[in-house]
């Protein structure tokens, strides 16, 4: 049983803090632990080359990134975990350009239904190595954000996009506000408690069936993944999810307003593997699918890589 923390904070400072003290906890409950600092490492920006999911699609591979950085080792520490404590302050209302950066690096590579897919194709066809078998186990996760005041809206629901790709289970998320001085965190014995708690209950629920995990953190809105979130396009009837996508209204039910999702609705949450199968489904019909004068485009693109040489100081 192994719990690994992220931090994506400056060292020694507020975040790092946080996800040592629940790393504390986590061992205080008998699990193994281990700490990356994420800015210690070098990973660079996704290119957008799609290598990763054509490598899972059409050779049922690994899914490997072309990129030759520190990220492969990195990937491999998740892998291995069977739980994670993830740590971002809040820059400019949402977790770090690294931390966005790490998800696009994970995302359509480790989504669960791709990789599902990829590995179904290995083994009716017997061609290529198949995705890590390391994917399919259960994990858990909790997730800290860390902001200097309250413009930190969007800090927690933008770090579920790491899990949410690997079908983790969020047991537990939480914001820690303004604490914004360096290291001021130790002075606030009550943060301290609710880090180490966090990370307790993540040793402990990897203990229990994946079913039998509880969330401890707060209940926010959404129903599927409590985010505080909401998107309203004009009606009450039409209110989405801006986390997981998850389509619903909003009622109003002794005096308090309610984010109400149908069970039919909450299978296409992209937290549910279903939902993921459904944006698969949604990509290959739509986006992915080359229009009748597809063609014409090398054409077309004469106009746009003609027009301007790119600015740049090496220049």
């Amino acid at each position: 049983m192994k719990v690994l923390g992220l931090t994506f904070g400056r060292k020694l400072s507020n975040t790092e803090i946080l996800v040592k003290e629940a790393l504390m906890g986590a061992k205080e409950a008998g699990a193994e632990v281990e700490l990356i600092r994420v800015p210690d490492l070098e990973i660079k920006a996704c290119t957008g080359c799609n290598s990763c999911v054509i490598d899972l699609f059409e050779r049922a591979g690994s899914g490997k990134c072309v990129l030759k950085d520190d990220f492969a080792w990195l990937d491999d520490k998740i892998l291995e975990a069977d739980g994670l404590v993830l740590g971002s302050p809040i820059y400019e209302k949402a977790p770090t350009g690294l931390y966005k950066t790490l998800n696009d690096r994970m995302g359509p590579s480790h989504d669960f239904a791709f990789r599902l897919i990829a590995q179904k194709i290995h083994e009716e066809k017997g061609v290529g190595t198949g995705p890590d078998p390391r994917t399919f186990k259960p994990r858990v996760a909790a997730l800290f954000a860390v902001g200097g005041s309250d413009w930190t809206e969007f800090g927690l629901p933008l770090m579920q996009i790491i899990p949410m790709p690997m079908q983790m289970a969020v047991v537990d998320q939480h914001l820690f506000n303004w604490i914004a001085l360096p290291g001021v965190v130790v002075l606030h014995d009550d943060m301290l408690a609710r880090a180490r708690a966090s990370g307790a209950h993540v040793a402990a629920s990897l203990k229990l069936p994946p079913e039998k995990a509880e969330y401890i953190g707060d209940e926010g809105m959404c129903p599927i993944c409590h985010t505080k979130l909401l998107e309203v396009n004009g009606s009450l009837d039409q209110v989405g999810c801006a986390t997981c996508g998850a389509k619903g209204s909003l009622k109003v039910e002794g005096g308090k307003l309610r984010f109400v999702v149908t069970e039919e609705a909450a299978a296409l949450s992209h937290w549910r593997v279903s939902g993921k199968f459904s944006h698969g489904d949604d990509l290959n019909n739509i986006s992915l699918k080359p229009p009748a004068n597809m063609g014409e485009v090398p054409q077309r693109l004469a106009k746009y890589r003609d027009f301007l040489p790119y600015s740049n100081p090496r220049a």
